[in-house]
């Protein structure tokens, strides 16, 4: 075999080789690519989202009891506000005793507060911003595809310190599949992790799981019903 031919058949299998290794041993051009391929996914489902009505599921459990289940209506107006309108709500009932339900009322009043404050937090989390996101991106590990042809996108310090993110994106539609949060909020630690659907041009949260463990909370939310106006 002559040595050129030695030379191409080594450059073909070196190629190989680096193909099958996976998003993890690429640099700074491909996650570029990445990045760019999932914003077009991303920025288009935020713009389909607003044809859309569906119904918003909330369950709180603290100390494993069952507190709280709300079933909402959701859209979006003209000015492009999210309107929500509360279809049932179901919740635990105080204790009868006045001091008793003086201290769990102003008890719930504050976790109602925090949990408020904690939802607008984690919002942030979905990196809508290209700043936001293009920072993400440039300092991330990004490993895979794994078998399912997911890639995953992890990154530390996003938001707070010592925070963590991970996106789990399909590489055949450039759609997330998966994500997970480890974060502090008011120096609370919160773990959340959602699931993702995709619709043509829609690419939506359709469960996700909020654990507060300093208050033993878990907040279970489901999204579904999705119905173009």
């Amino acid at each position: 075999m002559s040595r050129s031919i030695v030379l191409v058949s080594v450059c073909i299998f070196v190629a190989w080789l680096l193909g099958q290794s996976g998003y993890g041993q690429t640099g700074i051009s491909e996650a570029k690519v990445i990045e760019q391929k999932f914003a077009e996914v991303w920025n288009k489902s935020k713009a389909t989202i607003r044809q859309y009505t569906w119904k918003a599921r909330t369950e709180v459990r603290r100390d494993n009891e069952l507190m709280q289940v709300m079933t909402e209506q959701v859209s979006y107006g003209s000015g492009g506000r999210e309107i929500r309108s509360v279809i049932s709500n179901q919740e635990a009932p105080l204790s009868s005793a006045p001091v008793i339900r003086d201290i769990a009322e102003n008890k719930k009043s504050k976790i109602v507060a925090f949990m408020t404050g904690l939802r607008t937090f984690l919002e942030q989390y979905a990196l809508d911003g290209d700043s936001l996101r293009t920072a993400f991106f440039s300092k991330a590990d990004i490993s895979g595809p794994d078998d399912k042809g997911l890639i995953q996108v992890s990154g530390a310090d996003v938001l707070a310190g010592g925070d963590r993110l991970k996106w789990w994106i399909d590489t055949r539609s450039f759609s997330i599949a998966y994500a997970t949060v480890a974060t502090t909020f008011e120096d609370t630690h919160i773990e959340f992790s959602a699931t993702y659907y995709l619709l043509p041009g829609l690419n939506y949260m359709s469960q996700a799981r909020i654990m507060v463990p300093v208050y033993d909370m878990l907040v279970t939310l489901k999204f579904y019903d999705y119905v173009k106006r």
